[in-house]
């Protein structure tokens, strides 16, 4: 592989070019999580530094000053300690997580698995300085000048080269050889002799200069694409073979309107829905899945090139997004645990995968194809292992600094406690269930909560951290969700520092493979999965969650109560670009579920502003006779168990466009809903923007830093989207594993291994 300027005529020097681009810093981003090592030094002096894996390209890093080294941008400038070209210099791909396999030969040296790491301790006053340390991690630092590439390919006579551009940070060298070899025309149309001749290129890194204030390399953007296939993949649009004939695309966009269709509940059925008048589901969720592209899907990701290197086809990550109907949640599962942690986590999984194979051959008796199975083995995780106190008032703050250490890092953390001698796996799994336990404590202020709760629970509760009074923690039956909040209020910004702790936490149990006890609420697990699986297939399909006016198909089949309805529904509230990234995946049946008691209240004022509906669109009444009937309408308030409760104007009730919070932890009386607010009282004529504006600041702009903070926290280790092929309850099991386990016989024959001289027989 070569290297090359875009243009013959820079007067500029290759190393000037690159030190005013910043190349070291630049050309760093573009590996996922790896440190470019830039001694010219042997591979055996090297064994303690990070493993050094695949070789992607040669000539490259003779610019690369070292880091001990002060660097200044300028050509000449203070500072620089030039290198000079060295032909002969190879650039190794580098897997900071990873460690050169054990060796068992007698002799041979073997680097420790497990390092220490320091971690500062806390400072004083940990809600000031912590939150400011979270709110700096939290900021993406810009660079003034970035380095753009391309690759350029095959440099053979008579073929015309092609050029793609290497902006995807996800993307590996031999991800973009495999991109650009589809590109080449080489006279052959199939896709099976091009991949044939993919090492017969030369393929040329052009590099150039890109100016402006673009997104650092390996940001996540929540509205950027879906991946599109290219190369005539599964679900690229297809252009017909003849007018009658349908692509796989709309294949697929029908199988997506039979799955909402088929599982939409009565609360969240859409106008197509009600137009179609299905009483029950009619197939089983079990039935949209496709055995074939499952058994693909599992086959893609046993390639070991493939994976290692990033380079799945794009359908594989299209389908668990826009049809994960079409594979069990196992498969799904599994394509997450090795696609969504970087390289090292996949190499390592495929080498857990093939000691399995082996074990099982060696129970069932077949013999090995090789007996050297060492030299299948790359490298081992690297353990990095922290030390913090028991200390239970201090536990969460050292939880905080631990998390803002090790969130960038692949390797697998460890915690050992201060003055014990326990280390390993117990400990690291007492600190996650200690730190949960502490996230659940009220006087957080994180969760929603009630005053009057703490009355009906359990004299004392013991969660890891002793016995504690009633009240100390948050238990609720409907589950743990995010409390309103003024946004510019300290509560607020208290709040937002732990969700971004929260966020990198959970992270790293799904990294990791850990198990919390942390009973989230039906309604965040779905902020988390970013819209359940009905939400997401309605993005793709066109059907927006509150208006289905610009959808063609709807609107073609809706009744003209659906209309009416529509046209009653009151004005958004905010406009496009003001609207949080989880806008739209909450409704008033998810408030009725994390605060029923609200929600009995919102559900009762739609029934009153239902029936001033009904008199103002009554053709046989009168405007007089209207407005009489309008002022005469009465609450109909309901008790808890359902019954009926008295009858009460609402403008007897005082109410104003104000929250009000369920309890006194969270260290304000009231929250305006507009402004002003305070002083505005809610009458029938106003009831509907009442409605909707508390609605909104109770599930969107009163917890809308808080979800922004933890999303913040959680793509500081993987990309959040990457739960989006899962519904909430199966998140909850990947987060807390299964509550009820439901164990048989053959679950315990197929789980269970017989060990000296017993079998499953006996």
């Amino acid at each position: 592989m070569s290297l090359s300027n875009s243009s013959d005529s820079e007067q500029m020097s290759f190393e000037g070019f690159l030190e005013s681009c910043r190349a070291p810093t630049l050309l760093a981003e573009l590996e996922d999580d790896d440190d470019i090592d830039d001694e010219d030094n042997d591979d055996d002096e090297n064994e303690d530094d990070d493993y050094e894996e695949v070789m992607v390209s040669r000539s490259f890093l003779s610019f690369m000053v070292r880091e001990d080294e002060t660097y200044a941008p300028l050509i000449g400038g203070p500072g620089v300690k030039k290198r000079s070209w060295d032909d002969e210099y190879v650039l190794k791909r580098q897997f900071s997580a990873l460690i050169p396999a054990f060796d068992p030969r007698p002799g041979r040296t073997n680097v420790n698995q497990t390092t220490d790491v320091e971690v500062t301790p806390p400072p004083e006053d940990p809600q000031q300085e912590i939150s400011n340390t979270i709110e700096e991690a939290m900021i993406t630092p810009g660079h003034s000048s970035r380095l753009a590439l391309s690759l350029r390919a095959p440099n053979i006579p008579g073929v015309q080269d092609v050029e793609i551009e290497l902006s995807n940070a996800n993307w590996t060298i031999f991800h973009a050889v495999q991109e650009l070899i589809q590109r080449i025309d080489f006279g052959v149309g199939t896709r099976q002799e091009k991949l044939r001749r993919i090492w017969e290129p030369t393929y040329t890194v052009i590099y150039k200069d890109a100016y402006g204030g673009e997104e650092r390399l390996g940001s996540l953007s929540p509205s950027a694409p879906p991946l599109l296939a290219h190369r005539g993949s599964v679900v690229s649009p297809l252009t017909p073979t003849s007018s009658t004939a349908c692509s796989v695309e709309d294949v697929l966009q029908l199988l997506r309107h039979l799955f909402v269709i088929n599982t939409c509940s009565d609360e969240t059925q859409s106008p197509l829905i009600g137009a179609l008048d299905l009483d029950e589901t009619v197939l089983g969720t079990e039935e949209f899945t496709s055995k074939k592209m499952t058994n693909k899907l599992v086959q893609q990701i046993q390639d070991p090139l493939v994976l290692a290197s990033g380079a799945l086809p794009p359908w594989c990550e299209e389908l668990n997004t826009s049809c994960p109907f079409l594979f069990p949640f196992e498969t799904r599962q599994l394509y997450f645990n090795c696609t969504s942690f970087g390289a090292s986590r996949s190499i390592v999984w495929l080498q857990t995968q093939r000691d399995v194979s082996l074990e099982r051959q060696r129970v069932t008796g077949i013999s090995q194809r090789r007996d050297d199975t060492h030299e299948f083995r790359v490298g081992r995780l690297k353990h990095e292992r922290v030390k913090v106190p028991r200390a239970g008032d201090k536990l969460l703050a050292w939880a905080k600094q631990v998390m803002l250490v090790h969130c960038d890092h692949k390797s697998i953390l460890e915690v050992e406690f201060q003055g014990e001698e326990g280390t390993g796996l117990g400990p690291t799994l007492e600190f996650y269930a200690l730190v949960a336990a502490e996230l659940q404590r009220r006087d957080l202020g994180m969760w929603l909560c009630d005053d009057e709760e703490v009355d009906s629970q359990p004299p004392t509760l013991d969660l890891g951290e002793g016995t504690k009074p009633p009240g100390f923690y948050v238990r609720r039956s409907c589950g743990l969700f995010p409390a309103p909040l003024p946004q510019n209020s300290a509560a607020c910004d208290r709040a937002v520092s732990n969700f971004w702790f929260l966020g990198v936490f959970l992270a790293k149990v799904l990294q990791d493979s850990r198990l919390v006890d942390l009973p989230f609420s039906n309604a965040f697990l779905k902020l988390v999965c970013q819209g359940d699986i009905q939400n997401n297939i309605n993005e793709r399909i066109g059907m927006p969650p509150r208006s289905c006016e610009d959808d063609p198909m709807i609107s073609s089949i809706m009744s003209e109560e659906s209309e009416k309805e529509l046209e009653l529904d009151p004005p958004k509230l905010y406009s496009e670009e003001t609207k949080p990234w989880f806008a739209g995946i909450l409704k008033e049946t998810d408030l009725m579920q994390v605060d029923p008691v609200r929600g009995r209240f919102l559900r009762e004022l739609r029934e009153l502003a239902n029936r001033k509906s009904r008199i103002l669109h009554d053709p046989v009444l009168s405007p007089d006779a209207k407005l009489r009937q309008i002022e005469s309408l009465a609450l109909v308030t309901s008790h808890a168990g359902g019954g009926g409760g008295p009858v009460t104007r609402l403008e007897d009730l005082a109410i104003t466009f104000t929250y009000l919070p369920s309890s006194s932890v969270y260290g304000y009386t009231h929250a305006d809903l507009i402004p002003n607010g305070s002083d505005i009282d809610v009458t029938i004529e106003n009831v509907e923007e009442y409605m909707d504006r508390l609605t909104n600041f109770c599930l969107q702009s009163g917890i809308a830093r808080q979800i922004e903070a933890f999303r913040n926290g959680f793509c500081r280790v993987f990309a959040l989207s990457k739960l989006r092929a899962f519904t909430p309850s199966e998140v909850r099991m990947m987060l807390c594993g299964d509550q009820n386990p439901q164990w048989t016989r053959e679950d315990l024959l197929n789980y269970t291994e017989p060990k000296l001289g017993y079998t499953k027989e006996r």
